[in-house]
Order: structure tokens, then C-alpha cells, then sequence
């Protein structure tokens, strides 16, 4: 694990000293320049910070943070480890609060070995300063961890030209260290957590796949399932036709290679930064997957783990497609068949019939209406119609035959008709029983012809029963449509439907809003009672959502703690006064808890109204998650609405 730990420069000391007692040869400290968020620190500040052996990055800090969103592309993972307060690096809480309570103005001993600096850059020379500081603060206070000498004599100097009284607190590194020793195993155990949230997408991801009919569309999802998961620098996928690989001339000659050599059911690469993995039903292999030069190679024993995982799947996958293409292969060779029966029927005067028990509706095929010498324009079938034209004396043989069918039992006999116009014909008649389900009765198939007695007649029917499959594909595609824990929409399907929904807006006119909610203190009921209770919070939260809002509102789980609203045709008064009654709703809430009082808990919440000047819902829902910001850091357990494009600040 290499970890890079980027702090603002006013705590880097500190950080480095940290580091060098602990003796953490695997942990380094960069420094981006403070600005106390104006503007607030970029990606493109931060990247030349990097080393090419970062694994992990934590960046640290507060209000310089603020506004820094995802990580570009091609970034090892990023952990953004914001603080209350950016002097929580150095002290404890209850220490830096009383401190403030008193109207402190606190300094870090790298702040203070540069303070002339530092007032230059807040606008202000020595001789001006103290009206400034004046105004907010009523002394000043070092917090010294003793990481840079001399700093007695430059808290008097400062003192003196702010005229302010200065107190020096001896802190030491004990609170840095044990903070970082926190976050180190914290960092240790998120390789796992990380590893989990990998399956978890996979299986997300797999619940889909396993929905593609089409082989072609299956490969492609799979090698984009595998590009989101490793992210190779090399693909190739070899499709395999009764055991022969296709097209591998398409592919370099070193994958080629590595691919026909592959024993077993998966091997390293020849880079050893990769691995081959066999894509197989049973015994037959359907495909060869190559994924070489991961991005992050040292984790490649848990990559190979996790493909493993999943390869049965896709394999599924691969199966399904192709026995869903024969299955339609097949299907269009029975309509070809039915044609053909139906033409040959003809050229053979044969005759077709179809009963429905349940129904009792009966079908004939058009020569068998030639046959008993109806017009099928003028006549519907029936049994009554069918009985009608046979002969009195053979009917009750006939009805008799027809009911054996019933049971179970094929017939075969031979019968007189007598035709409208008085002729009588002896005609064969074949029959027997199809079964459609065990909650239906069966149906009962058969023909007729004029015979001679040398020609037999044959009847074949097929039927498949897809109820399962059916059932199936529904609940795979509940499930990828689901958050696991809470029930609610996850963050994919929420985004497809708020995505929709703005779509709509935009054709037809009407409004839509969308609500951003953050659970108060999260951390601290998983760390005060475990996360089988921070589970329970949540679906809690989901429970209020769904009793306090309107059917037609989507409850999506973005993250975490983090939750989203979409509220179809509803305007900004409308959501704010929605939100409000939520918020209410969330204070009432209790979790249970065993020998304990209930748990009792609140959520912050951001409205945003979509707008002409939002370009798509990521700009909706940016502005809620700015307005869902405001309403914490002005004291939490409220809502803010988010102010309209172009509005004053």
C-alpha cells in the first residue's frame, strides 16, 4: 500500500513528523499552497503532487476542499478525509471548541514561521492588520506541536503587531499520530471494502447481463464489465465455436499466443501485470478472455479472485445468447414447418383441428373446413358443427375417441361424414392430448383426411413452457434496478429515471424538483453502535421517505449516507414544504435498540427546481447537493433551497 497524504502546506510538518515516528516508509506527505477556499483547490493543482507508485491518496482538510468533486480519470483511489475544522489535525475537538468559544484566532507553528506572508495574502500589511483581527478575535492562540523552533519569538512579534494577547498551547504530535494511525487502518481495511464494492457492482452489472439474447452484445458487456473493474490497458476476447477459437488473426501476435497456449483455467500473463481467463459452460469452452497491464498490477491477485467470481456468470451469459439464438433458429424452422404443413395439408386434403378445454374454443385449419364442406366465412367452429356432418352412427364412437383424449389417451379410428349435399365420405381421424401447464386443463389436437387404407397420417406438436425464464428476468431485473440494503432505487436507475423525467420537462413543459438528503452525524452511529444499527438507520430513513412522500416520488440511494427525491410535476414551493414535512418526519424517528433507549437521528436536506439553465440532471442535482451542503454547515437537521441560477450569493 503507497499511500500519498496531500495536506495544505500550513500542516505538512506536522503530517511529516507524523509519518517519520510512526516509521511508515510506505505513507508520503505533499502540500497543496491554503486559500482558505477562494478558489478552492483543483485536480490539476493536486496531480503534479503525485508519484508514479501512488497507490492511494488521502487528501485532507476543510474549506480548501470544498468544491473539489470527482477525480479525473486514470487517479488511483481518492479518499477525501474532510474536517470540521482543519486544526483537527493537529488537536482535539473539545480542545480547538473551547478555544474558539473564547474568541481565539488559532495558529499552527507553520502558519506563524511565515505570518508576514500570510497577511499579505489576506490583504493587509502590519499596519493595518489589527483593526481587521480586531474585529472577530479576542487573542491568539498557538496550538505547538514543536516541529518548528523559534516559535515563541514570532507569537510575541505577531502579538504585539496585532496588539492581541497570544497563548501558547504545547499540543505535541500524540493527537496527529493517533489521528493517522486511525485513518492508516482505516485505509487498510477500505482494500476490502473496496474489493466488497467491486462484487457488489459486478453482481449489479451481471444482472444485466445475464438479460442479453444477442452472443455479440454479451461479449460487449462483458468487456466492459471487465474494463470498469480493472481497468486493462489490453482487452481481447476470443469467441470459440465447438472448441476452435475465431478470428485470432485479428489480434497482435503476443496475444495470439498466450491465448492458444492457455491450459488450465486461467494463467498470468507473459507481464505477469495481467491474466488469461477461460469463459466456459461445463466442459466447453464458449470463450478467452486477456486483460494485461491493470492499473493497479499489485492488486492482481484480488482482480483474478473477483474474475474468477464472476466468469461462471458470463459464461451463463455467453450460453443463454446462444441457446436463445438456436431457440429462434428453431422457432423460425417451425414456422418454415408450419408453412410447409400448411401447404402440404392442402396437396394432401388433411385437415387440422384444435380444442381448448378451458375455453372450449376449437380451431380448423382451412382444409378442414374443405373437408366437412363449410365455407369459413359462414361457419364458426364448434363441437356442435364438428358432430353435425358425421355420420349418426358413428358419433357416439367419435365422442367417445374424443374423451379417451382427455385422459391421456391418443386415438386413431375411421368414420363416415355425410357432407351438405347429401354425399357421404369416410374420412381418418388422428388425435391426441398437449398439456399447457399443471393450472390448465389440456388440449386436445387432431386431423382428419379422406383415406385410403394403405396411407397413414402422422401428427406432431411441440410446446415450451417459459414461465421460468420469465420469472427469472424479472427478478434480475428488480434486483439491478435496487439498492440491496435499503430497497430503494440505486444510484443507476435513479439516475436512468431523473434522467427520463428531465427529458419529459423539457418536451412537454410542467415542472419537476429534486431533493438531496444526508443523514446528521452518520459516522458517529456507526462508530457508537456498529453498523448493523447504521443499517437499520438507513432503512429507517428509506421507510420515512416512502410514508411521507407521494407514490409517484423516486427515493434513490446515491452512497452511502447519501440520498436523492425525484419529484415529478412539482414546483419549488411545493418541494421545499415536501422536504420540510420529511425533515419533521425524521426527527420522529426511533431505532430500536436492545437494553438501550432508542436511537433518535436527523437528516439535512437541499431543494433544487429544474430550470432553463440546467444543462441536464447532474446540473439539478449539483445545485441540490450545493444547497444540501449549506443546510450542514449551517447547523444541520434543515433545508436550504438552492438559489436560482444567476442569483446574488
Amino acid at each position: 500500500m503507497r499511500v500519498c497524504l496531500l495536506c495544505c502546506r500550513n500542516f505538512r510538518p506536522e503530517l511529516e513528523a507524523a509519518v517519520a515516528a510512526e516509521g511508515w516508509r510506505d505513507v508520503s506527505v505533499a502540500a497543496y499552497e491554503a486559500r482558505c477556499g477562494h478558489p478552492p483547490v483543483s485536480w490539476d493543482e493536486l496531480s503534479p503532487l503525485l508519484s508514479e507508485r501512488t497507490a492511494q491518496v488521502v487528501i485532507l482538510g476543510r474549506t480548501c476542499l470544498q468544491g473539489l468533486g470527482d477525480p479525473p480519470k486514470g487517479w488511483p483511489p481518492v479518499r477525501k478525509q474532510i474536517l470540521e475544522e482543519c486544526f483537527h489535525l493537529v488537536a482535539g475537538k473539545t480542545l480547538v471548541a473551547e478555544c474558539m468559544d473564547r474568541g481565539a484566532y488559532l495558529l499552527t507553528p507553520p502558519w506563524l514561521a511565515h505570518w508576514r506572508d500570510h497577511l499579505r495574502k489576506l490583504g493587509f500589511e502590519e499596519a493595518n492588520a489589527s483593526g481587521f483581527f480586531h474585529d472577530f478575535a479576542r487573542e491568539l492562540v498557538l496550538l505547538d506541536t514543536g516541529v518548528v523552533p523559534d516559535v515563541a519569538e514570532r507569537l510575541a512579534e505577531l502579538s504585539n503587531t496585532l496588539a492581541l494577547p497570544a497563548t501558547r498551547i504545547p499540543v505535541g504530535l500524540d493527537y496527529t499520530r493517533l489521528l493517522l494511525a486511525r485513518l492508516r487502518a482505516e485505509l487498510r481495511d477500505s482494500e476490502h471494502a473496496r474489493e466488497r464494492a467491486d462484487r457488489v457492482a459486478a453482481m449489479d452489472f451481471l444482472g444485466r447481463l445475464a438479460l442479453l439474447t444477442d452472443e455479440q452484445q454479451a461479449i460487449t458487456a462483458i468487456e466492459e464489465l471487465f474494463r470498469m473493474l480493472f481497468a486493462p490497458h489490453q482487452l481481447h476476447y476470443v469467441r470459440f465455436d465447438d472448441g476452435v477459437p475465431q478470428q485470432m488473426e485479428a489480434l497482435p501476435p503476443e496475444a495470439s499466443r498466450q491465448i492458444a497456449a492457455l491450459s488450465g483455467d486461467w494463467a498470468w500473463t507473459e507481464s505477469t501485470e495481467g491474466f488469461l481467463l477461460r469463459i466456459a459452460n461445463t466442459e466447453e469452452t464458449l470463450g478467452i478472455l486477456l486483460a494485461d497491464q491493470l492499473a493497479f498490477p499489485a492488486f492482481r491477485e484480488r482482480y483474478l479472485n473477483l474474475a474468477l467470481a464472476v466468469a461462471h456468470v458470463c459464461a451463463l451469459a455467453i450460453h443463454n445468447a446462444r441457446t436463445y439464438r438456436r431457440m429462434k433458429e428453431a422457432e423460425e424452422a417451425l414456422r418454415k414447418s408450419e408453412r410447409s404443413l400448411m401447404l402440404a395439408q392442402a396437396i394432401a386434403h388433411l385437415g387440422h383441428w384444435e380444442w381448448d378445454v378451458d375455453t372450449d374454443d376449437i380451431r380448423w385449419s382451412p382444409e378442414m373446413y374443405r373437408i366437412l364442406g363449410y365455407e369459413p366465412q359462414a361457419a364458426r367452429p364448434s363441437r356442435d358443427a364438428f358432430f353435425q356432418v358425421i355420420d349418426t352412427e358413428d358419433r357416439e364412437r367419435v365422442a367417445a375417441h374424443i374423451n379417451q383424449a382427455r385422459e391421456g389417451k391418443r386415438f386413431d379410428i375411421e368414420y363416415r361424414i355425410v357432407l351438405p349435399g347429401g354425399s357421404t365420405r369416410v374420412v381418418r381421424g388422428v388425435g391426441e392430448v398437449i398439456h399447457l401447464g399443471a393450472d390448465r386443463h389440456p388440449n386436445i389436437i387432431g386431423t382428419i383426411r379422406e383415406v385410403n387404407p394403405c396411407e397413414p397420417a402422422e401428427v406432431l406438436g411441440v410446446v415450451q413452457d417459459i414461465t421460468d425464464r420469465k420469472e427469472l428476468e424479472w427478478r434480475l431485473e428488480q434486483e439491478a434496478h435496487t439498492d440491496a440494503l435499503t430497497g430503494c432505487a440505486n444510484r443507476r436507475y435513479f439516475l436512468q429515471l431523473a434522467t427520463r423525467e428531465v427529458a419529459r420537462v423539457r418536451r412537454y413543459g410542467g415542472e419537476c424538483s429534486v431533493l438531496m438528503l444526508d443523514l446528521d452525524h452518520f459516522k458517529s452511529v456507526n462508530d457508537q453502535h456498529g453498523h448493523q444499527v447504521g443499517d437499520l438507520t438507513l432503512k429507517k430513513l428509506v421507510e420515512v421517505c416512502r410514508a411521507t412522500l407521494r407514490d409517484q416520488d423516486v427515493v434513490g440511494r446515491l452512497g452511502g449516507e447519501e440520498f436523492a427525491v425525484l419529484m415529478p410535476q412539482t414546483g419549488a414551493e411545493n418541494a421545499f414544504e415536501a422536504a420540510e414535512r420529511l425533515r419533521q418526519a425524521v426527527t420522529m424517528t426511533e431505532v430500536p435498540l436492545e437494553r438501550k433507549p432508542p436511537l433518535r437521528f436527523t437528516a439535512s436536506i437541499g431543494t433544487a427546481t429544474l430550470n432553463p439553465a440546467d444543462a441536464d440532471i447532474d446540473t439539478l442535482l449539483g445545485r441540490a447537493d450545493q444547497a444540501l451542503y449549506e443546510a450542514k454547515y449551517s447547523g444541520r437537521n434543515r433545508v436550504v433551497a438552492a438559489k436560482p441560477v444567476g442569483a446574488g450569493h
